[in-house]
């Protein structure tokens, strides 16, 4: 799967950063991003690791994600990994007249399971 989103907001670079990269505050702008049981002390910083969790009915989820790539208020990527597969997210901030636009790009490689799994999930 592949998601390309793009969004302005009225906000310098380091504002939308230090949004973007608190996962501890994820849950309000993205949906189901309420549980994370570790997140490292130098997140965002490149090589930091952090767990997500996702809740679906019963099931808990682990994502294991590292940073692979933290330019403050420029650039972050960030790899996931869990026994659905693996996964990369970039984000992209370019600033102009006031606004900051973030290009999200988001790719996965389901192993097996997640490609049995993603219809349950979509």
């Amino acid at each position: 799967m592949h998601v390309q989103r793009r969004i302005a907001i009225q906000a310098s670079p380091q504002q939308v950063w230090e949004v973007v990269t608190d996962l501890s505050r994820a849950h309000e702008w993205a949906v189901g991003f309420t549980d994370y049981p570790f997140i490292s002390p130098d997140w965002p910083k490149q090589g930091a690791l952090a767990t997500w969790r996702y809740h679906a009915g019963p099931c808990r989820i682990r994502f294991q994600l590292i940073v692979t790539e933290s330019i403050p208020a420029k650039s972050l990527h960030i790899a996931n990994r869990s026994i659905f597969g693996h996964g990369l997210e970039v984000y992209s901030f370019t600033f102009s007249a006031g606004v900051t636009t973030i290009w999200y790009d988001a790719s996965d490689e389901p192993n097996l399971l997640g490609k049995l799994v993603t219809p349950i999930f979509e």
